[in-house]
């Protein structure tokens, strides 16, 4: 089994935050939403948390229409592109 998302601790300005990680290959990037590309829908949903729903969504603004487009019509990976490897 691949494991899509890793889970970590960064601390920012004396505070730790969990974070999500993947990593993936850069030439696999478009120049459309980066985070959609990555972390599928969810990320648009705010991985299920209304408080963090993209503040893009169902706008003019939207970079990742065509992604999300293109996932909803099952010809993109639903939750963003396969992790790469890990970072050892």
């Amino acid at each position: 089994m691949v494991k899509m998302v890793e889970y970590g601790v960064m601390n920012i300005g004396g505070k730790d935050f969990l974070v999500r990680k993947k990593k993936i290959n850069q030439a696999d990037l478009t120049t459309e939403c980066w985070p959609v590309q990555i972390w599928g829908l969810s990320y648009c949903s705010g991985f299920g948390n209304p408080d963090n729903i993209c503040e893009y969504l169902d706008t003019e603004e939207c970079g990742g229409i065509r992604i999300r487009k293109m996932i909803l019509d099952g010809k993109y990976p639903k939750n963003g592109l396969p992790d790469a490897g890990t970072n050892e």
